[in-house]
């Protein structure tokens, strides 16, 4: 069957349709409401100079028909038919009839809206007994995609970022269409793949929502507009807007954990002072959590200045080792906990020895083994070794902190044995058994040969997978060795042993390759005998290659919807 061209265009444009339209944008209200956030921290409290004040229309010219950005950048906007008032929430302010008034900012669309991927803060004052749109931006062809503040005819205050193909809305709880002025805080966190939009109204949780959304892009948009749809030119607001601000984090607010310095060992019973450093990435305020590795962790305390030290004192009722970590929060989430910081309380038992020595042997074989153990105070040390088969070398020694000795014993009968030790330093603390060193006493079979399969032909440059399976007698992991035949290799594992393993390669030249295998067993290390194989990497040929045909081929089902609609 032959298809035209033009048809074919067409064909592809309905199966992107189709896709698209599986996709729908999800709405919501408040969901949780346990969230912190300090006054202080409000979005009109940044500087003007500072970096991510995007824009700020004050609204404090109080007449002319230019509205002019406070910000760094000069974002002015046109004034079309709304009134100046002196009795704005500060200053004075825009009153809009509802009827053809507002304030063109297309101009400077794309930079002053925002990427899925920023952080970004939106505040502004408004006072209405009605409502219509605050503040709107489209694309060049009206909806594809669009962002909205509208306040609803109901009083609802609705956030609205959406494509064709994604969108998260969020409607408040709240209804703030009765005539006062109301402050207004989205907090917009666009850095995960589920952003969340939070909303504030008079510095009060109102909603929040968290949903999975799109790329969308800032340059996305060309069309911005205060006081109806920039777009259509509809849905225009009646009523008051103040101070208008908008705050964007490029690519993101990041929080970083906090640095902590203080003493690294002591006495119990005793109060030691830590200090806690957070360099804010943005300079935001931010609070602080600490475990003290006792089972005593701290509420979030603060906020505190961004790189402000905090000391803080805490005491430890017994000897021991304790991990101090913190964590630090911004109004926009909070970090990692920070790295481990040691802190030694009274005296310290060694570390539980290292264990180096024979993985196998034969009954009635002398094997000789090393232990080291380390003793934070210096202090000199004593070993007690556990050779798993009813005997033990009791306490032996001194030996000084850190130095390696040597013990050796010999196993009567075949079987698998955990060898375990101890170490005691010079007051008698004695450390945790070491990690158990499983040996094998008797005969070691080695893996069996491995199975290959896979490709016997192949061009030069693709990548094709090989499978590979072997058994090991004692059932212990296997590692593979693999000689793809030319001049490369690779080591895979370790494997349980009978589980299939798929390792790829690709050859750069066109020959024949014997690719060879063998596996070797983790507890011994003893090997099977080699496996091989034979591929031909022949010389690349042209392909003939019909995107539209192999579609139809991939998926059948949609050739008779797609002709029917042809036909229509």
């Amino acid at each position: 069957m032959k298809i035209s061209f033009n048809k074919k265009i067409l064909v592809f444009g309905i199966m992107i349709i189709f896709f698209g339209a599986a996709i729908v944008p999800s709405i919501n209200g408040n969901t949780e409401t346990n969230y912190i956030k300090s006054t202080n921290e409000s979005a009109t409290g940044f500087p003007l100079d500072d970096d991510y004040v995007n824009s700020y229309w004050k609204f404090d010219e109080c007449s002319g028909d230019t509205v002019g950005d406070s910000s760094t950048h000069s974002y002015d906007g046109a004034r079309y038919g709304a009134t100046w008032i002196t009795n704005g929430y500060s200053g004075c302010a825009l009153e809009f009839d509802g009827v053809d008034d507002y304030v063109d900012f297309t101009t400077h669309a794309a930079e002053i809206m925002f990427n899925k991927t920023d952080d970004v803060i939106i505040s502004f004052y408004f006072r209405s007994t009605n409502g219509g749109l605050i503040f709107s931006a489209t694309a060049p062809w009206g909806n594809n995609p669009e962002f909205r503040i509208e306040l609803k005819s109901n009083g609802s205050l609705l956030f609205y970022k959406i494509t064709q193909l994604c969108g998260i809305i969020l409607y408040s709880d709240g209804v703030y269409n009765d005539g006062d002025w109301h402050h207004a805080e989205y907090y917009f966190n666009g850095i995960t793949t589920d952003p969340t939009v939070t909303l504030y109204i008079d510095d009060s949780l109102d909603s929040k929502f968290t949903h999975w959304l799109c790329e969308i892009e800032n340059d996305d948009y060309s069309k911005t507009k205060m006081g109806m749809h920039s777009h259509t030119s509809t849905d225009y607001f009646e009523g008051d807007i103040d101070e208008f601000k908008i705050i964007k984090y490029e690519q993101g607010n990041e929080q970083e954990p906090p640095i902590i310095s203080g003493p690294t060992d002591g006495e119990p019973d005793v109060e030691y002072e830590y200090t806690f450093t957070i360099n804010d990435p943005e300079g935001d305020e931010v609070w602080i959590k600490i475990d003290w590795g006792d089972g005593e962790i701290t509420d979030w305390f603060g906020p505190y200045e961004s790189g402000e030290p905090v000391t803080v004192s805490h005491s430890w009722d017994e000897e021991g080792a304790y991990c101090v970590k913190a964590m630090s929060m911004d109004i926009w989430g909070d970090s990692k906990w920070s790295k481990c910081y040691e802190v030694k309380i009274g005296n310290q038992p060694p570390a539980p020895p290292t264990i180096i020595g024979p993985k196998c042997g034969d009954a009635g074989e002398e094997l000789i083994y090393t232990f080291v153990s380390d003793d934070y105070e210096g202090h000199d040390i004593y070993y007690y070794v556990d050779w798993g088969d009813g005997t033990f070398d009791d306490w032996f020694g001194p030996f000084a902190s850190g130095e390696e000795t040597t013990a050796s014993h010999t196993w009567d009968t075949d079987g698998e044995y955990d060898i375990k030790a101890m170490a005691k330093d010079a007051h008698d603390f004695e450390s945790d058994w070491s990690i158990l060193y499983t040996i094998r006493i008797g005969t070691q079979l080695p893996p069996e040969k491995p199975d290959m399969d896979g490709p016997r032909k192949g061009s030069v440059g693709i990548e094709y997978g090989f499978i590979f399976v072997t058994t090991d007698p004692e059932g212990d992991k296997v590692i593979y060795e693999i000689d793809w035949g030319d001049g490369k290799s690779d080591e895979e594992g370790p494997i349980s042993s009978g589980e299939e393993v798929i390792v790829n390669h690709a050859w750069d030249l066109p020959a024949t390759y014997i690719i060879k295998a063998r596996a070797r067993d983790e507890f011994c290390g003893s090997n099977s005998e080699w496996s091989e194989m034979e591929i031909k990497i022949p010389r690349n040929r042209a392909l003939n290659f019909d995107l539209i045909n192999w579609l139809f081929e991939r998926f059948p089902c949609a050739f008779q919807v797609i002709k029917n609609l042809l036909d229509l």
